[in-house]
């Protein structure tokens, strides 16, 4: 395409939406029909037609059409009416976006309604079918007249035209007509490949029928950090929805364990890049790298190879894929680093780095199990660590609704199953420990179906009946035998599946090669002459019919989740008695659920055997003692009969690692379960670090023992702890926890997390906390009108917030934060609010700050774009007195600041500010914050009455220049590498020193425990 050609479709586009915006503003309304009916009162107006509007709508316009109706019984005419309303129940309520996604087009519309029921007759058929035709041309007559439809249209005009312009510009960076051709071939491909998904108990016949990712995807959480206030140390652990923060970010690594959902996720992820959705992945092409495809190649594919190691058959244009690289419109997904070989893992973070050195602006997300690798693993390349958090009761409700609606689209009636499956999940505590991801929650989902409502209770006896619904039941009941030619027992065929799972597990892989599998079974079938039938029918057998296993590419078979193959592979190993082999490959990350699991295998003095060896080995292998310590705390849940003495022995071992000082110490002790809580010192006299991973231990863990200890914390004041008791929060019940713990707990310091309807709903009664973190969107006007009285309030991620005049009754406001907040219009209403703090970060480009200048504003933290070129042409209110640049603004330069000679704390990001800031003119400066920068410390001498400094994610090799700085009584280091050698400050005696997220520190042995706080990874 030419340049001309593009210009003639911008100015074409530009043309049509002028049209289309002149029309809608000439006409009343759609002008579809002469004599509108009105569907609601007018004084009503609804924004949206629903239910009780359509059928209104329905029975106005039957009652004009007389003629048609004239020769219909009264009952026939109300089963059309009905029919009708019950039609356009299945599109949902009918608003403005559901119309433009129709392009305003009654027929467009009608569409996807269904046609007329059974049962009616022909006349009644043909009244449902003109009424279908007549509602949907009244529904939009009626849409177009309401007052905002307007503005409406004027903001889908402008998104639609920037789709063009877009597409446009895809064109553009395509390099041509065939470089273009052949992206919308491969996003055609990826939508199609990855816009459908099996759900796990809904799927299970020979057609292997899939749904849509768009019906069985729901939003997960993932676990981030959101600092206190910009710019200042400690941070406050929050949740995030998880396409929100990969998006932030450039480079992602994304942890979580099995089942949680991380490789559904990479799918959405890919989906939404082909789609070309809005978002920060609106240009970018997707590529699927699934990690345990390549553990038996030579090498990890390079870019020119991506599309055939990924199964693609596709021919890209030579140069493709390495320009989208380096363009920076490459979204590389590479998927599951805990599927690759231990010994393997080195090589996969050697092709990360290369690829990263040679394509630095391509987008990056990496997902793993979290014992797989460290926190930090990538760090240095800029990856910003991101955890899938268990899913909360809203999710679960939220994925039981939609497995539900799977199931009604392929004809099942489970309305009843779906209701006492939700109420079940409300109300029983055993049921929220198992629901706590999206395969446990599919498991029950299918069991509660299968079992007639009547569920298992804990995890072994899930995962026993999800086998026998899988391997008979299913089949049985539905007369399904022998369709391959062959007839297995369930016993047969779990005989057979474990034997292939422990195979895997054994030799360190997650999928084989069908030919070899299909030799392997022939081996086994030598020890069951009972079973007629080859090798081949059997394996087919067993792929085909029993659910459990998948050929997700042509001859390469594996299990449909690991768990299933770890379940199995464990029942394996304890028939063949390799209890050895168990505790010889527990260090081993992939094995932590194949140990766990053969102890609830085993017989009882089995048990003692797999325990005893694990707590020998601790002592024989130092560097993995508290893995395999933690790891036979973990396998007591799952030996309902044990030798006291052997409990006892393990309890003990357990408590000689209590009590946990870190998130990461307290997530490995609550996978002990509630044996972990009988295990903290709780009496014991805990710092503030202890004390909040013993809150975090026990919040992880759940239920009433867990909420009793926490209780025991809730007069605790220090900042770490108050945290962590906002953080359970959301595990329990909202009202239970308020009553036992919020009511009783100062947090003087610290902030309450409001993020879900049931919390918010208990807001007003806890007057004493007034400090609110709001991260659940539709809750700001019901936040203001419940609690005028807050003297703090940060909105987070609120997409609702566009008019700022809805906090007038905040009278006591001393701190607002407004956090990716992107529709704010106006700073202006903040004007009448008693701000001293205000932090502005993810607002509309160029928002204008001018209102900002007459605040009586002490500190102000910035992050996004400013439309300035310096700090001085900044309207920043006279006296203030802290300044935070952050993301966007980290682009300013420092020039002029010297127009606030008050400024006493700073905070800058990047090395050109960070090489300003050694040159600025700040003499009252005594707290500096430096982000992601290489800073000259030798530099920061000449601000001599500096008394706190802060580096983050910086690049610091020698300490040694900070003895300049005479009036220095605070360092922080958050995450500045893997080592520290913190000597060169070992004899200043004034100073105290945090390390956070660090591998290892040297020179620490002769710095008093009072100076130095370490917190590591």
């Amino acid at each position: 395409m030419t340049g001309l050609e593009t210009v003639v479709l911008r100015v074409a586009g530009t043309a049509a939406g002028a049209l289309v915006k002149s029309l809608l503003t000439r006409v009343p309304g759609a002008g579809l029909t002469p004599d509108p009916a009105a569907p609601a009162p007018r004084w009503r107006s609804p924004a949206e037609l629903g239910e009780p509007e359509i059928r209104r709508l329905t029975e106005t316009l039957a009652s004009g059409m007389n003629p048609v109706c004239a020769s219909l019984p009264e009952h026939e005419r109300l089963a059309a009416l009905d029919a009708v309303a019950d039609a356009f129940a299945t599109l949902g309520p009918l608003d403005a976006d559901a119309l433009f996604e129709a392009d305003l087009d009654p027929a467009i519309l009608a569409g996807p309604l269904p046609p007329p029921p059974p049962g009616l007759n022909a006349a009644a058929e043909r009244l449902y079918r003109d009424l279908i035709a007549l509602c949907c041309a009244h529904a939009v007559e009626y849409v177009t007249t309401l007052p905002a439809f307007g503005a409406r249209a004027d903001v889908e005009l402008v998104r639609r035209t920037g789709a063009l312009g877009r597409a446009l510009d895809r064109l553009d960076h395509a390099g041509g007509g065939t470089a273009y051709a052949f992206e919308e071939r491969y996003a055609h491909y990826v939508a199609e490949t990855h816009g459908r998904m099996q759900l796990f108990g809904v799927t299970t016949s020979t057609a292997r029928q899939e749904w849509p990712l768009d019906l069985a995807y729901i939003s997960l959480a993932v676990s981030g950090e959101q600092e206190l206030m910009p710019g200042r140390p400690g941070a406050h652990q929050t949740s995030v929805r998880a396409e929100q923060a990969l998006g932030a970010a450039e480079r992602v690594l994304l942890r979580g364990p099995a089942g949680s959902g991380k490789s559904t996720l990479v799918q959405w992820l890919a989906l939404n890049a082909a789609r070309q959705a809005e978002g920060p992945w609106s240009t970018c092409v997707p590529f699927v790298l699934r990690l345990r495809s390549f553990t038996s190649a030579d090498a990890l594919p390079l870019p020119e190879e991506f599309l055939r190691a990924s199964g693609v058959p596709l021919t890209a244009p030579p140069g493709w894929v390495e320009e989208l690289m380096s363009s920076g419109r490459a979204l590389v997904l590479v998927d599951g680093v805990d599927e690759v070989p231990q010994r393997l893992r080195t090589r996969t973070e050697a092709w990360l780095r290369s690829l990263i050195t040679a394509f630095p602006k391509a987008r990056y997300v990496v997902t793993t199990r979290p014992s797989a690798v460290p926190e930090s693993w990538l760090a240095g390349q800029g990856f910003a660590p991101h955890s899938l958090l268990p899913m909360e009761r809203e999710d679960v409700r939220a994925f039981v609704r939609h497995w539900h609606a799977a199931a009604r689209a392929g004809g099942q009636e489970v309305d009843a199953y779906e209701a006492a499956l939700l109420e079940a999940v409300g109300s029983r505590r055993d049921l929220g420990r198992l629901a706590t991801n999206p395969l446990m929650c599919a498991l029950l989902c299918a069991l509660n179906q299968d079992r007639r409502m009547q569920l298992p209770r804990a995890r072994k006896e899930l995962y026993d009946a999800a086998l026998d619904m899988l391997l008979v039941r299913r089949d049985t009941e539905r007369e399904i035998l022998g369709v391959e030619g062959v007839y297995l027992t369930r016993e047969e065929q779990i005989a057979l599946l474990q034997r292939f799972a422990y195979w895997l597990i054994r030799n360190g892989q997650v999928e084989a090669v069908r030919d070899e599998a299909v030799e392997m079974v022939a081996g086994w079938l030598d020890a069951m002459p009972q079973v007629r039938a080859d090798a081949e029918q059997v394996f087919s057998h067993l792929l085909i019919r029993s659910g459990l296993l998948r050929e997700p590419v042509r001859g390469s078979v594996d299990f449909v989740h690991r768990t299933f193959q770890d379940y199995l592979g464990a029942k394996a190993a304890v028939e063949s008695r390799d209890f050895g082999v168990l505790v010889k490959n527990a260090h081993d990350d992939t094995w932590d659920d194949v140990v766990r699991m053969a102890v609830g295998h085993a017989r009882p003095d089995e048990r003692i055997r797999i325990l005893r060896g694990l707590l020998r080995r601790a002592d024989k292998v130092k560097s993995a003692h508290d893995r395999l310590v933690l790891l036979a705390a973990a396998c007591l849940e799952q030996a309902p009969e044990l030798d006291p003495a052997v409990r006892a022995d393990v309890q003990e071992r357990t408590a000689l690692l209590l009590p946990p000082r870190t998130r990461a110490q307290a997530e490995e002790l609550a996978k002990a379960g509630e044996l972990v809580l009988e295990l903290l010192p709780l009496d014991a006299d805990l710092d503030e670090d202890e004390a909040e991973a013993i809150v975090r231990t026990a919040g992880l863990v759940g239920g009433p023992r867990a909420l009793s200890i926490i209780a025991r914390f809730r007069q605790d004041a220090r900042l770490g702890v108050a945290f962590a008791l906002s953080d359970a929060w959301a595990r329990f019940d909202a009202a239970e926890y308020a009553d036992t713990v919020l009511s009783g707990a100062p947090m003087p310091s610290a902030t309450l997390l409001v993020s879900t309807r049931e919390q918010a709903a208990q807001v007003g009664r806890l007057t004493h906390l007034k400090r609110i973190n709001l991260h659940w969107s539709p809750g700001l006007p019901g936040l203001v009108a419940q609690r005028p009285d807050l003297e703090w309030l940060f909105v987070f991620r609120n997409e609702g917030v566009s008019d700022l005049s809805v906090l007038a009754p905040l009278d006591r406001l001393t701190f607002l934060g407004l956090s990716l907040c992107p529709n704010v219009r106006n700073l202006a209403p903040l004007a009448g609010l008693p701000l001293r703090e205000l932090s502005l970060v993810g607002l509309p480009e160029g928002l204008p700050l001018d209102p900002v200048h007459d605040l009586a504003l002490e500190t102000l933290a910035l992050g996004y774009p400013l439309g300035a070129d310096c700090v001085g042409d900044l309207p920043l209110p006279e006296g203030l007195q802290a300044l935070h640049l952050l993301g966007e603004s980290g682009r300013l330069s420092l020039a002029g600041l010297d127009r606030w000679p008050a400024l006493r704390g700073l905070a800058v990001n990047g090395d050109d500010q960070a090489r300003d800031v050694a040159r600025a003119g700040v003499p009252a400066l005594t707290s500096l914050s430096i982000t992601a920068a290489a800073p000259d410390l030798a530099g920061l001498s000449r601000h001599e009455r500096l008394a706190f400094l802060t580096l983050s994610q910086c690049s610091v090799a020698d300490l040694a220049p900070l003895r300049s700085l005479p009036h220095l009584r605070q360092l922080v280091l958050n995450h500045c590498g893997q080592t520290h050698d913190l000597g060169p400050l070992a004899d200043l005696d004034q100073v105290a020193i945090s390390v956070f997220g660090t591998a290892s520190v040297t020179g620490a042995d002769h710095i008093p425990p009072e100076r130095l706080r370490l917190r590591r990874p």
